[in-house]
């Protein structure tokens, strides 16, 4: 039981570095301005209605990448083929990026990407990992 709540916090929290680090390369990519205003949603809004399609593909393979690690870890650390476990993990990334979508303007066709990413990446990624027999 232990083996399997350790399992899943280090796969969450795997994913959530790499969201991390793929935010911040979209970042140096893609610089927010300084001048901008986040007190100014009409700003904000212009600010993201007006990003490229690789600033938005970056966000969308990093959390694919990072809900895949996730599944990976899941499945090494807690050694069972529990789908649970997984569905678990994946449903606090899936509310996370929820609350990024309320705080920030994001593309219609971005969310539903988003929303349907998280959970079948974490069970691929769980999927993937066979261990070896002893």
């Amino acid at each position: 039981m232990i083996r399997n709540i350790l399992a899943v916090l280090a796969g969450v929290v795997a994913a959530v570095i790499i969201f991390i680090i793929a935010e911040s390369i979209n970042g140096s990519l893609h610089p927010i301005p300084t001048d901008l205003d986040f007190s100014n949603t009409e700003a904000v809004k212009s600010f993201y209605e007006n990003q490229p399609i690789l600033f938005w593909l970056v966000v969308l393979f990093g959390w694919a990448i990072g809900s895949f690690v996730c599944g990976f870890l899941i499945k090494l650390i807690s050694k069972t083929d529990k789908i649970l476990l997984p569905i678990i993990a994946g449903i606090p990334l899936t509310l996370s990026a929820v609350a990024n979508f309320f705080a920030l303007p994001h593309p219609t066709w971005f969310i539903i990407v988003a929303l349907l990413l998280f959970i079948p990446f974490v069970l691929l990624g769980h999927q993937v990992y066979k261990p070896k027999k002893v």
